[in-house]
Protein backbone atom coordinates (compact mmCIF):
# COMPACT_ATOMS: atom_id res chain seq x y z
CA UNK A 1 0.00 0.00 0.00
CA UNK A 2 1.49 3.35 -1.06
CA UNK A 3 0.92 6.00 1.59
CA UNK A 4 1.55 9.74 1.27
CA UNK A 5 2.66 11.65 4.38
CA UNK A 6 1.37 15.21 4.66
CA UNK A 7 2.06 17.72 7.42
CA UNK A 8 1.99 21.49 7.92
CA UNK A 9 4.60 24.24 8.01
CA UNK A 10 4.85 24.25 11.80
CA UNK A 11 6.81 21.02 11.28
CA UNK A 12 10.56 21.61 11.37
CA UNK A 13 12.81 19.21 9.49
CA UNK A 14 15.86 19.63 7.24
CA UNK A 15 15.07 20.09 3.55
CA UNK A 16 17.01 16.99 2.54
CA UNK A 17 14.85 14.73 4.73
CA UNK A 18 11.65 16.35 3.47
CA UNK A 19 12.79 15.66 -0.09
CA UNK A 20 14.06 12.15 0.68
CA UNK A 21 10.73 11.03 2.14
CA UNK A 22 8.59 13.04 -0.31
CA UNK A 23 6.80 14.77 2.58
CA UNK A 24 4.23 17.35 1.55
CA UNK A 25 4.05 20.42 3.75
CA UNK A 26 0.91 22.54 3.71
CA UNK A 27 1.54 26.16 4.71
CA UNK A 28 0.01 28.00 7.61
CA UNK A 29 -0.45 31.56 6.43
CA UNK A 30 1.85 34.30 7.70
CA UNK A 31 -0.13 37.47 8.33
CA UNK A 32 1.85 40.73 8.17
CA UNK A 33 -0.05 43.78 9.41
CA UNK A 34 -3.34 42.09 8.55
CA UNK A 35 -2.37 40.79 5.10
CA UNK A 36 -0.98 37.46 3.90
CA UNK A 37 2.74 37.51 3.17
CA UNK A 38 5.46 35.07 2.18
CA UNK A 39 8.33 35.60 4.60
CA UNK A 40 11.51 33.79 5.54
CA UNK A 41 12.41 33.28 9.20
CA UNK A 42 15.03 36.02 8.89
CA UNK A 43 12.48 38.45 7.44
CA UNK A 44 10.06 37.62 10.26
CA UNK A 45 12.69 38.59 12.84
CA UNK A 46 13.63 41.79 11.02
CA UNK A 47 10.01 42.90 10.59
CA UNK A 48 9.03 42.14 14.17
CA UNK A 49 12.09 43.97 15.48
CA UNK A 50 10.86 47.21 13.93
CA UNK A 51 7.35 46.87 15.30
CA UNK A 52 5.40 45.09 12.58
CA UNK A 53 2.51 42.86 13.58
CA UNK A 54 3.26 39.31 12.38
CA UNK A 55 0.90 36.44 13.11
CA UNK A 56 0.06 33.00 11.77
CA UNK A 57 -3.20 31.52 10.54
CA UNK A 58 -4.28 27.86 10.26
CA UNK A 59 -4.11 25.77 7.09
CA UNK A 60 -7.40 26.30 5.25
CA UNK A 61 -9.90 23.55 4.37
CA UNK A 62 -9.42 24.38 0.68
CA UNK A 63 -5.73 23.55 0.88
CA UNK A 64 -6.50 20.22 2.54
CA UNK A 65 -9.10 19.39 -0.11
CA UNK A 66 -6.62 20.10 -2.91
CA UNK A 67 -3.77 18.21 -1.23
CA UNK A 68 -5.81 15.07 -0.52
CA UNK A 69 -7.30 14.96 -4.00
CA UNK A 70 -3.88 15.28 -5.60
CA UNK A 71 -2.22 12.73 -3.32
CA UNK A 72 -4.91 10.10 -3.90
CA UNK A 73 -4.40 10.28 -7.65
CA UNK A 74 -1.03 8.63 -7.06
CA UNK A 75 -1.21 7.03 -3.59
CA UNK A 76 -3.53 4.53 -1.96
CA UNK A 77 -3.87 6.50 1.25
CA UNK A 78 -2.80 9.61 3.17
CA UNK A 79 -1.37 10.08 6.66
CA UNK A 80 -2.00 13.71 7.57
CA UNK A 81 0.04 14.58 10.68
CA UNK A 82 -0.39 18.05 12.22
CA UNK A 83 0.40 20.40 15.06
CA UNK A 84 -1.52 20.21 18.29
CA UNK A 85 -5.25 20.81 18.09
CA UNK A 86 -4.86 22.94 21.22
CA UNK A 87 -2.54 25.34 19.42
CA UNK A 88 -4.29 25.72 16.06
CA UNK A 89 -7.47 24.92 14.14
CA UNK A 90 -5.38 23.20 11.46
CA UNK A 91 -6.05 19.69 12.78
CA UNK A 92 -9.79 20.30 12.92
CA UNK A 93 -9.81 21.61 9.34
CA UNK A 94 -7.94 18.50 8.21
CA UNK A 95 -10.39 16.25 10.05
CA UNK A 96 -13.44 17.86 8.45
CA UNK A 97 -12.05 17.47 4.91
CA UNK A 98 -10.69 13.96 5.54
CA UNK A 99 -14.23 12.70 6.18
CA UNK A 100 -15.00 13.32 2.50
CA UNK A 101 -12.41 10.71 1.56
CA UNK A 102 -13.62 7.92 3.82
CA UNK A 103 -10.94 5.50 5.01
CA UNK A 104 -8.34 6.76 2.54
CA UNK A 105 -7.21 9.68 4.73
CA UNK A 106 -6.19 9.40 8.37
CA UNK A 107 -5.55 12.57 10.38
CA UNK A 108 -3.20 12.55 13.38
CA UNK A 109 -3.10 15.15 16.15
CA UNK A 110 0.60 15.20 17.11
CA UNK A 111 -0.23 17.11 20.30
CA UNK A 112 2.96 19.03 19.59
CA UNK A 113 4.68 21.13 16.95
CA UNK A 114 8.04 22.07 15.42
CA UNK A 115 10.87 19.61 16.15
CA UNK A 116 8.65 17.08 17.96
CA UNK A 117 6.18 17.16 15.08
CA UNK A 118 9.16 16.58 12.81
CA UNK A 119 10.17 13.53 14.83
CA UNK A 120 6.65 12.09 14.54
CA UNK A 121 6.47 12.81 10.80
CA UNK A 122 9.74 10.91 10.27
CA UNK A 123 8.24 7.96 12.13
CA UNK A 124 5.16 8.21 9.93
CA UNK A 125 7.37 7.85 6.87
CA UNK A 126 9.03 4.72 8.26
CA UNK A 127 5.90 3.08 9.68
CA UNK A 128 3.92 3.60 6.47
CA UNK A 129 6.49 1.54 4.50
CA UNK A 130 5.50 -1.66 6.28
CA UNK A 131 2.01 -1.07 7.72
CA UNK A 132 -1.44 -0.54 6.25
CA UNK A 133 -3.01 2.90 6.58
CA UNK A 134 -5.22 2.11 9.57
CA UNK A 135 -2.44 0.37 11.47
CA UNK A 136 -0.02 3.22 10.68
CA UNK A 137 -2.49 5.76 12.08
CA UNK A 138 -2.98 3.68 15.22
CA UNK A 139 0.77 3.46 15.83
CA UNK A 140 1.24 7.18 15.29
CA UNK A 141 -1.52 8.08 17.73
CA UNK A 142 0.20 5.90 20.32
CA UNK A 143 3.55 7.58 19.63
CA UNK A 144 1.98 11.05 19.89
CA UNK A 145 1.41 10.28 23.58
CA UNK A 146 5.17 9.80 23.95
CA UNK A 147 6.31 12.97 22.20
CA UNK A 148 8.48 15.34 24.20
CA UNK A 149 9.20 18.99 23.47
CA UNK A 150 11.50 21.19 25.53
CA UNK A 151 12.77 24.59 24.48
CA UNK A 152 14.39 27.79 25.58
CA UNK A 153 13.62 31.36 24.54
CA UNK A 154 16.18 34.17 24.60
CA UNK A 155 13.79 37.07 24.06
CA UNK A 156 10.41 37.02 25.80
CA UNK A 157 8.77 39.73 23.66
CA UNK A 158 7.03 37.12 21.49
CA UNK A 159 5.63 35.43 24.59
CA UNK A 160 4.13 38.77 25.62
CA UNK A 161 2.62 39.37 22.16
CA UNK A 162 1.17 35.88 22.18
CA UNK A 163 -0.43 36.41 25.58
CA UNK A 164 1.75 33.83 27.36
CA UNK A 165 3.47 36.39 29.58
CA UNK A 166 2.21 39.68 30.99
CA UNK A 167 4.24 42.78 30.00
CA UNK A 168 5.38 43.40 33.58
CA UNK A 169 6.61 39.80 33.83
CA UNK A 170 8.45 40.19 30.55
CA UNK A 171 10.15 43.39 31.71
CA UNK A 172 11.29 41.74 34.93
CA UNK A 173 12.63 38.73 33.07
CA UNK A 174 14.62 40.94 30.71
CA UNK A 175 15.93 43.04 33.59
CA UNK A 176 17.07 40.01 35.58
CA UNK A 177 18.29 38.07 32.51
CA UNK A 178 15.79 35.38 33.49
CA UNK A 179 15.04 32.89 30.72
CA UNK A 180 12.06 30.54 30.56
CA UNK A 181 12.34 26.86 29.71
CA UNK A 182 9.09 25.56 28.25
CA UNK A 183 7.68 22.11 27.53
CA UNK A 184 4.90 20.72 25.46
CA UNK A 185 2.53 18.90 27.82
CA UNK A 186 -0.79 17.39 26.75
CA UNK A 187 -0.82 19.44 23.57
CA UNK A 188 -0.16 22.77 25.28
CA UNK A 189 2.89 24.89 26.08
CA UNK A 190 3.69 24.91 29.78
CA UNK A 191 6.40 26.57 31.85
CA UNK A 192 9.01 24.01 32.90
CA UNK A 193 11.51 26.18 34.72
CA UNK A 194 12.98 29.71 34.86
CA UNK A 195 16.73 30.12 35.07
CA UNK A 196 19.27 32.94 34.87
CA UNK A 197 21.10 33.22 31.56
CA UNK A 198 20.79 31.19 28.41
CA UNK A 199 23.81 28.98 29.15
CA UNK A 200 21.87 27.52 32.05
CA UNK A 201 18.87 27.05 29.78
CA UNK A 202 20.99 24.90 27.48
CA UNK A 203 22.36 22.90 30.40
CA UNK A 204 18.84 22.24 31.67
CA UNK A 205 17.67 21.18 28.21
CA UNK A 206 20.61 18.81 27.77
CA UNK A 207 20.10 17.39 31.26
CA UNK A 208 16.44 16.74 30.53
CA UNK A 209 17.15 15.13 27.15
CA UNK A 210 19.91 12.90 28.53
CA UNK A 211 17.64 11.69 31.34
CA UNK A 212 15.04 10.32 28.90
CA UNK A 213 14.84 6.92 27.15
CA UNK A 214 14.63 8.12 23.54
CA UNK A 215 13.22 6.06 20.69
CA UNK A 216 16.02 5.27 18.26
CA UNK A 217 18.31 7.60 20.23
CA UNK A 218 17.24 10.30 17.76
CA UNK A 219 16.34 13.91 18.56
CA UNK A 220 15.31 16.80 16.33
CA UNK A 221 16.59 20.29 17.16
CA UNK A 222 15.04 23.40 15.59
CA UNK A 223 16.50 26.86 16.17
CA UNK A 224 16.31 30.50 15.14
CA UNK A 225 19.81 31.86 14.41
CA UNK A 226 21.29 29.78 17.23
CA UNK A 227 23.90 27.59 15.53
CA UNK A 228 26.36 27.75 18.45
CA UNK A 229 23.67 26.66 20.88
CA UNK A 230 22.81 23.69 18.66
CA UNK A 231 26.49 22.72 18.57
CA UNK A 232 26.51 22.79 22.37
CA UNK A 233 23.59 20.35 22.45
CA UNK A 234 25.26 18.08 19.87
CA UNK A 235 28.48 17.96 21.88
CA UNK A 236 26.73 17.19 25.17
CA UNK A 237 24.45 14.32 24.17
CA UNK A 238 25.04 10.79 22.91
CA UNK A 239 21.86 10.89 20.85
CA UNK A 240 21.83 11.36 17.10
CA UNK A 241 20.88 14.98 16.38
CA UNK A 242 18.89 16.11 13.36
CA UNK A 243 19.03 19.91 13.28
CA UNK A 244 17.51 22.66 11.15
CA UNK A 245 16.51 26.29 11.16
CA UNK A 246 12.98 26.74 12.45
CA UNK A 247 10.53 27.82 9.79
CA UNK A 248 8.78 31.20 9.81
CA UNK A 249 5.68 29.85 11.60
CA UNK A 250 7.68 28.80 14.66
CA UNK A 251 9.88 31.90 14.41
CA UNK A 252 6.81 34.14 14.75
CA UNK A 253 6.07 32.62 18.15
CA UNK A 254 9.56 31.78 19.43
CA UNK A 255 11.63 34.68 18.18
CA UNK A 256 15.36 35.17 17.83
CA UNK A 257 17.55 32.67 19.68
CA UNK A 258 14.89 29.99 20.07
CA UNK A 259 16.28 26.48 20.65
CA UNK A 260 13.75 23.66 20.59
CA UNK A 261 14.31 19.92 21.04
CA UNK A 262 11.77 17.25 20.14
CA UNK A 263 11.86 13.47 20.41
CA UNK A 264 9.78 10.35 21.08
CA UNK A 265 10.17 8.53 24.39
CA UNK A 266 10.63 4.76 24.26
CA UNK A 267 8.01 4.31 26.97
Amino acid sequence: MRIKVITDSSCDLPDDLIEKHDIEILPLDIILNGKKAELSSKEVIELMNIGNDVKTSQVTPVRFQQAYEKALQEYDGVLSVHLSSKLSGTYQNALVIAKKFGEKVKVIDSKSTSAALGALVLEACEISKTSELGESAKKLRELSEKLETIFGIKVVDNLIRGGRAAPIVGKLMNLLNAKPILRGIDGEIKLHKVTLGFKRVLKEIVSFVNSQPILGRKIVVAHVEAEKEVEYIKSHTQNDVISCEAGPVITVHGGYGLVLVGFIREN
